[in-house]
C-alpha cells in the first residue's frame, strides 16, 4: 500500500488505546491506516522521522475562545490551538443563539482546526469585556438556545453558563436553571464557568447532572471549591460522585496553584485540563493546552495520565470518544508530535503564584485529518529550537 506519511521510531502514547511504545504510524487519505511496530517507508510520499519525540492522538481542549473578531477575547483557532497540538478546539460560549450563525460560516468551517463549541444561554454570547452578558436576564431564551443547538448540531456539544457576578450579577441561579432547562431538552451537558459569584460555590453543585463540567474549577477566586478551612467543600465531593466533571480551565485569572495543589491533597483532580486560551492570556501564563497539562505533570502526574486528560477525556466528555482523541486505525489522523522537554522551566498560575519546573512538552509538529502544520507562530518563549527532522520522498 501506498501512504501518504509515515511517522517512523517515535514513542506512541495513547491513553485510549493503553499504548505507551515506540511504533510506527501510517496515514493515507486523511486517515490513521496502520499503527504498528514497524511501517516500511518504501512506498510513502513523505516521512517525519520522531525518535526521541512522543506522538499522540492530536489534543482537545475543551475550553478555548476563537470566534475571532467578534467575541471581545477571542483568538484565531489555527494559531492558538492547531500549530500548538490541539486538533480539536471546542469554544466554550463565545456564541450564543444569535450570534452561532456567523461563527459557523466565517470561522468554524473556514478553520483547518476541528472547532466544537458550547452554545452560550445568552444570545449574544461573550461579546463585551464591559457589559455582561446576563446582567439583563432576558438574554437566556431556552427556546432560542435549543433551536439554535438543533439547527448547528453537529457542531454544538452542550450549553455554557458563566456565573460570575459582574457578567451576571443576581442572576446567577436563574441563568443556571434555563441552562440547564436547555441542556436537558438537547440532551448535553451543560459547561459553568465558577468564582467570584454572588452565590455560594454549593448552590450551583446543587443543580449539576451527571455530565455536567465545571469549568475554573482550581480558581482562587472567592466562592470557590475549598471551603476557608482550605478543605473541599462536601458539595464538590458530591458533585463528583454524581459523575460531575471537573475541569482546569486555566485562563487568564482562573487557576491557582495552591487551591489546585490544595484538592490534590485531599484526593480531588481534574476530570479534564482545558485551558480557556484567549486574548488576555495566549502571552502567557497560559500559552496553549500544552503547556497546562506540563502543569500537572509537574505537580505529579504521569506523561500519560496528563495526556488523558487533554486527549481520551475531553473527548468523551462531548460524547466523542470514539472519534478524536485517540490513535486508532480508521480515526482521522489527528496527531501531535511532542518534544518532552527536560530542564529548568518556571510555572506560572493565573494569579502570579510560580513553580520551579524540570519539564515541559512542547509541540514540534500537528497533524490535522494527515496535513502538517509546525508551532512557528506561536508566542511561547520556550518553542525555539525544535528538532524537527523531515524528509520528502
Amino acid at each position: 500500500m501506498t501512504y501518504d506519511l509515515v511517522i517512523k521510531n517515535g514513542t506512541i502514547i495513547d491513553p485510549a488505546l493503553g499504548i505507551h511504545a515506540q511504533k510506527d504510524i501510517a496515514v493515507a487519505g486523511g486517515k490513521i491506516v496502520a499503527l504498528e511496530n514497524h511501517v516500511s517507508d518504501n512506498d510513502t510520499h513523505d516521512v517525519i522521522e520522531a525518535e526521541g519525540l512522543l506522538v499522540t492522538p492530536g489534543l482537545v481542549d475543551l475550553h478555548v475562545h476563537v470566534w475571532w473578531g467578534v467575541a471581545h477575547l477571542a483568538v484565531e483557532a489555527d494559531p492558538a490551538c492547531l500549530y500548538r497540538g490541539v486538533t480539536t478546539a471546542i469554544d466554550a460560549g463565545s456564541s450564543g443563539a444569535n450570534t452561532i450563525a456567523g461563527f459557523r460560516r466565517y470561522v468554524i468551517d473556514q478553520s483547518a482546526t476541528r472547532i466544537l463549541a458550547f452554545l452560550h444561554i445568552s444570545g449574544m454570547g461573550q461579546l463585551d469585556n464591559e457589559i455582561g452578558e446576563l446582567e439583563d436576564i432576558r438574554w437566556a431564551r431556552v427556546e432560542k438556545a435549543v433551536e439554535a443547538a438543533k439547527l448547528h448540531a453537529n457542531r454544538i456539544v452542550g450549553i455554557k453558563v458563566r456565573l460570575t457576578d459582574n457578567i451576571v450579577g443576581s442572576n446567577d441561579l436563574v441563568a443556571l436553571d434555563r441552562a440547564i432547562e436547555a441542556g436537558e431538552e438537547l440532551q448535553k451537558p451543560v459547561m459553568i464557568h465558577v468564582g467570584g459569584s454572588i452565590n455560594q460555590f454549593e448552590k450551583f453543585m446543587e443543580k449539576l447532572r451527571p455530565g455536567d463540567i465545571v469549568t475554573h474549577s482550581f480558581t482562587g477566586r472567592p466562592h470557590g471549591i475549598l471551603d476557608n478551612n482550605n478543605k473541599v467543600v462536601d458539595a464538590a465531593w458530591d458533585a463528583l460522585k454524581r459523575g460531575v466533571i471537573f475541569d482546569v480551565g486555566h485562563g487568564a485569572g482562573s487557576f491557582s496553584f495552591p487551591v489546585a495543589e490544595a484538592c490534590l491533597e485531599q484526593g480531588l483532580g481534574p476530570g479534564t485540563v482545558s485551558s480557556d486560551v484567549h486574548r488576555y492570556n495566549i502571552r502567557g501564563p497560559v500559552f496553549d493546552l500544552m503547556t497546562t497539562l506540563s502543569k500537572y505533570v509537574h505537580l505529579g502526574y504521569s506523561i500519560d495520565d496528563a495526556l488523558a486528560l487533554g486527549t481520551i477525556k475531553p473527548a468523551a466528555a462531548v460524547g466523542l470518544p470514539d472519534h478524536i482523541g485517540t490513535l486508532k486505525v480508521g480515526a482521522d489522523a489527528d496527531i501531535a508530535v511532542i518534544q518532552h522537554r527536560q530542564g529548568t522551566v518556571t510555572f506560572t498560575d493565573a494569579d502570579g503564584n510560580e513553580r520551579a519546573g524540570n519539564q515541559i512538552m512542547l509541540p514540534v509538529e500537528t497533524l490535522r485529518k494527515g496535513k502538517r502544520f509546525n508551532p512557528q507562530h506561536s508566542y511561547h518563549p520556550k518553542l525555539s529550537g525544535h528538532p524537527h527532522i523531515h524528509k520528502n520522498k
